[in-house]
């Protein structure tokens, strides 16, 4: 029962977490926004002005030799094959679920269990020119509904990496095409907005986020 699996997770506040899912006779709680304990009352104003220039990060690369150019390549390829491989294992034997369990092919949902390999993924399969497979996964994230968990504690650094990082990098870098995964994101900033709501407006580490 729901109130079981409560009670096992009481005090546990961990950044993995395997939780089993909730049965089918269960009814699943839904986060919903409550009032501020600790509401802010003044704020510091963003200095005005215009910014001062960036130094350029990126190393300015020079003429690339045939055998340096050829070694790039090969490299790239075994990447390229090693990330397919990792993502058509997780499509197969663990699509929507957090993580693929590849020795016994299975699956597992340490992180609230939102999808976090497909969205943490998003931007690399951008970057490697997978556009139909990011298509799909962009798509997939419509399904993921932030407002419930088996997991009564939200882990913020690890939802802030791998979910609002995820959301918001593959949004930018598809050039906004995308607009359901801003909205997404803002979705999950809302609720995870709730942890800063402290004396300091310093967040918990772990937010329990039931009402």
């Amino acid at each position: 029962s729901l109130e079981e699996i409560l009670a096992e997770q009481e005090g546990e506040g961990e950044g993995r977490l395997e939780v089993e899912p909730l049965a089918s006779t269960a009814s699943a709680v839904h986060w919903t926004s409550q009032p501020e304990h600790f509401p802010v009352s003044s704020t510091i104003q963003l200095p005005r002005g215009s910014p001062k220039p960036i130094p350029r990060v990126q190393h300015a690369f020079g003429k690339e030799s045939l055998g340096a150019k050829s070694d790039r390549e090969q490299k790239l390829a075994a990447i390229a094959e090693a990330f397919e491989h990792s993502w058509k294992g997780y499509k197969k034997y663990a699509w929507m679920q957090d993580e693929l369990s590849p020795v016994s092919a299975g699956n597992r949902n340490p992180f609230c269990g939102w999808a976090a390999t497909l969205v943490d993924t998003l931007d690399t399969l951008w970057i490697m020119g997978l556009k139909e497979e990011f298509a799909e996964a962009a798509e997939a994230v419509r399904g993921i509904d932030f407002t419930t968990s088996a997991r009564r504690d939200i882990p913020m650094f690890e939802t802030t990496i791998r979910y609002l990082g995820g959301l918001v990098a593959a949004y930018d870098i598809s050039d906004r095409k995308y607009g359901h995964l801003l909205d997404k994101a803002v979705q999950l900033a809302e609720i995870m907005i709730g942890a800063f709501d402290t004396p300091n407006r310093m967040p918990v580490t772990y937010y329990y986020w039931m009402p």
